[in-house]
């Protein structure tokens, strides 16, 4: 979610940089170039723990902008509760995420069922599914209904 919320900053950025060429003939423009580039790509590096502070620091960046253009206080500032918004959201979904896993996880070993839901999703279309599925052009081989290895229609 994060990545998100810096990809659409970067876009501000880009208009931001067009508002102030036309209206200021300053260096506010390398600003924007600056705040758009380090958003395209922190977007990229999010898989890095210390990406998420260096976002914090963009934010705070956004909101300075709006010494060249008033109005980049109020975005820097709705996007920074956006930034927000998608890192506190983005743990609670890995977190819901990462409970469900463990208690399918969990089930699986109270029932002594064997993980074949892992193997069977990557081993593609086994005879039998083909053949149920042969006159199915919206089955996707990719997606298996949980635990019966049988296509999911999509």
């Amino acid at each position: 979610m994060a990545a998100s919320v810096l990809v659409f900053e970067a876009f501000i950025a880009l208009f931001f940089g067009l508002v102030v060429a036309k209206l200021d003939h300053s260096d506010g423009w390398v600003a924007a170039v600056v705040l758009g580039a380090a958003s395209v790509l922190l977007s990229g590096i999010m898989r890095f723990r210390w990406a998420y502070g260096a976002g914090w620091v963009l934010q705070a960046g956004f909101i300075v902008s709006g010494v060249f253009v008033a109005d980049m206080y109020v975005l820097g500032a709705i996007f920074a509760a956006l930034w927000w918004a998608g890192l506190h959201y983005g743990a609670k979904a890995d977190q819901i995420k990462a409970e469900r896993m463990a208690a399918v996880q969990a089930e699986s070993e109270r029932t002594g069922a064997t993980t074949e839901v892992a193997e069977t999703e990557n081993s593609g279309l086994d005879d039998a599914a083909a053949a149920g599925n042969a006159g199915n052009e919206d089955a996707r081989p990719d997606a298996r209904q949980p635990g019966t290895g049988r296509p999911t229609l999509v």
